[in-house]
């Protein structure tokens, strides 16, 4: 029986970023400290679906997860026997899962929103699972720091107790989240849209004023009042002898520096949700070193990442399935993450030229799988 399926969807016509303040931020952060992350969490739902660059940086951050392979591994020194018979079992029991990718790309979104909870969907036999389904962070409490995590199935904003959940039925990331950094430039960010919008529609219209004859009696005022808001909207008209027209030109005004304070903003998002690695793409010499220094960037976030993911997985599953098949018997195999090297074709090369020149030669199939290179061998002249 599944653990939880929302069926109140109130949150679905409450829009957090109406009327967002720097004190409400705040208040719902002060909430998530004490355990109370409903309305943090919706929050950062939707301002991860509204700021373009709060997108692109969180699927460049989280790129790894849709070509990362896993596999399983032996401990080194352990029975040989055992370990290939603990090895097949996890093999059998990871290829069950039939969400697998989508569930460990949900999970990963806890590097960003603190923390991701999958409920393990059992199969059937034994403690076998089917799927690893989300649960959506705002339907989460955790009441104690350092107690288990308790559902809010309601997802009320000041729920303080929740429901049990038994931690042997769920798989738990948490992280620090990258999102309550990225949130204060988010807010900054679009207030400073919002001025420089009203900046831009006032600084398009000038500012005009109809200095009216002297000795005007008051029905003509009203007349002359008239006829300036029709010259004011872009209109026509007359204006009698003595009239005058004033205009004051508010275009300055757009040319405050809005555009600036959003880049920052942007640049603080990149640099909270990348290391920093991402803001080389903008920078001289981006295509050369710069550039190299980002790719290796990414992948050493990757294999960061992938090794937070690997340890809740073996954590939550691996000793679940070898304690149950195996008892008492020690643990001789393992789930992983392979992250695979970035090799350096050019030197790889000039190291097999040098090897050549000192008389050793190099596996043509090793190197092919090295270089990603088909090698055919030359024929030498007669």
């Amino acid at each position: 029986m599944p653990l939880h399926r929302p069926s109140n969807t109130w949150r679905d016509h409450y829009n957090p970023l109406r009327g967002l303040t720097i004190a409400r931020l705040v208040a719902m952060e002060d909430a998530a400290d004490r355990g109370q992350f409903a309305d943090l969490q919706w929050f950062y739902h939707h301002m991860e679906r509204t700021d373009v660059t709060v997108q692109a940086a969180i699927a460049r951050r989280l790129a790894f997860v849709d070509s990362v392979d896993w596999e399983i591994r032996t401990t080194e020194g352990a029975d040989p026997y055992l370990a290939a018979e603990q090895a097949d079992l996890l093999r059998y029991c990871y290829n069950r899962i039939d969400n697998f990718k989508e569930a460990t790309l949900s999970l990963a979104r806890a590097i960003f929103r603190g923390f991701a909870i999958l409920e393990k969907v059992r199969a059937g036999y034994g403690p076998l699972v089917s799927r690893l389904d989300p649960i959506d962070p705002w339907y989460w409490l955790k009441p104690d720091r350092h107690g288990d995590w308790r559902l809010n199935p309601e997802n009320r904003s000041h729920e303080s107790t929740g429901e049990h959940v038994p931690p042997e039925s769920i798989c738990v990331l948490e992280a620090p989240a990258l999102n309550r950094a990225i949130s204060r430039h988010f807010f900054s960010k679009h207030l400073s849209f919002a001025d420089w919008d009203t900046a831009l529609e006032n600084g398009a219209n000038q500012s005009i004023f109809i200095m009216g004859p002297p000795g005007a009696s008051e029905e003509k005022e009203r007349e002359y009042q008239s006829i300036a808001e029709k010259i004011a909207s872009n209109g026509r008209g007359y204006l009698p002898n003595g009239a005058d027209v004033k205009s004051f030109d508010l275009a300055a005004r757009s040319q405050l520096p809005y555009f600036q304070r959003i880049e920052y903003c942007d640049q603080q998002i990149v640099m909270a949700a990348t290391g920093g690695i991402l803001t080389m793409l903008t920078q001289s010499g981006s295509g050369t070193l710069a550039g190299g220094a980002h790719s290796e960037g990414l992948l050493a976030l990757a294999r960061s990442d992938a090794a937070r993911l690997t340890e809740v997985y073996q954590r939550s599953l691996d000793r679940e399935w070898l304690s149950a098949f195996f008892p008492r018997q020690p643990h001789a195999a393992y789930f992983t993450f392979d992250i695979p090297q970035q090799e350096n074709t050019s030197a790889l090369l000039e190291a097999v030229g040098n090897l050549s020149w000192a008389g050793y030669r190099v596996d043509q199939a090793q190197l092919e799988e090295k270089t990603g290179l088909k090698l055919i061998p030359v024929e030498q002249p007669q």
